[in-house]
This record gives structure tokens, sequence and C-alpha cells, in this order.
């Protein structure tokens, strides 16, 4: 691995993205994080479905206002405009009025990124949590609004 200013200012938009993204999603800003994707992205929750395009992905961030999405240091392979990235996630329960917070799972992203005029973008998310979708919808208290989304794709 070569650690040229090139691969270094990727790694650090790359990270950049990471951090946006999680504040965006913790927001339930759809619009603003479906930006974070490249026009035609999948985002894979997989167990749930794969929303396809930034429409269908900012519906999907839009229903997750109560969640905390924390995520560590990506391992990262960069080559010229694509990236593959593997980050561990942790993700919390934030009760509206800030009464509480509980922990509700842990997984990994998996992207596939590119590089455009934007700057770095996912083109391919994919979520792999280590507890089962259903019961992490429902300890973030989403799952009708996820189950709605579903129905929406039929």
């Amino acid at each position: 691995m070569s650690l040229d200013l090139e691969y270094l200012s990727s790694y650090v938009e790359i990270r950049q993205l990471n951090s946006t993204y999680n504040r965006l999603a913790d927001d339930g800003d759809g619009d603003a994080y479906s930006l974070l994707f490249t026009e035609n992205a999948e985002f894979n929750i997989v167990g749930n479905r794969i929303y396809r395009g930034r429409k269908e992905i900012a519906s999907a961030a839009s229903a997750t206002k109560v969640a905390v999405h924390i995520t560590t240091e990506p391992e990262l392979e960069i080559a010229g405009t694509r990236a593959k990235q593997r980050v561990r996630m942790l993700t919390f329960y934030r009760a509206p009025g800030g009464t509480q917070n509980d922990f509700v799972a842990t997984g990994w992203y998996i992207d596939e990124l590119k590089h455009t005029d934007e700057g770095w973008r996912y083109y391919r998310r994919r979520v792999e949590l280590d507890l089962e979708i259903d019961k992490v919808l429902e300890k973030m208290t989403v799952k009708e609004a996820f189950d709605k989304l579903l129905k929406e794709e039929s």
C-alpha cells in the first residue's frame, strides 16, 4: 500500500463521508443523507430490502430519526476513483425527549465507493447486522415504518 498524498487525501475524505453519514442518519435528514450516495446507488439492509437510487435511500434514512450510528476506523482499499471499505458499526436507540439511550446492535457496513465530481460517494452500501433485522427494527421502534417501505416496494 502506497501512502502517497492522493491516497491520504482520499482516506481522510472517506472518513469524513462516514462521519457525515452518521450525523445525517441520526438526524433522519433523508434528502441530505441521500446525496452521500451516487444517483444510481444501492443501499442493501440485509434482511430488509435493497433501496435503489437517492429517492428510495432518502426514504430509509427518514424512517430512522431515533437511531444513533457509531462507526469505527475503516478498513479501506483505494484504487484511483474506486474504493472498498469495511467498517464496524454500532447502533443505539435514542428515545424522543432525551429520556434514554439503549444499545441496539452491532454489524458491518461493506461498501463500494466512487469518486465523483461531488467527491467520494457510496455506490453500493451493504449493512450486515449481527442481530436479526426485525429485532433491530423493533428495538429502535421503527419496524412499522420499515414495513410500510417494504409494502411500497411491492
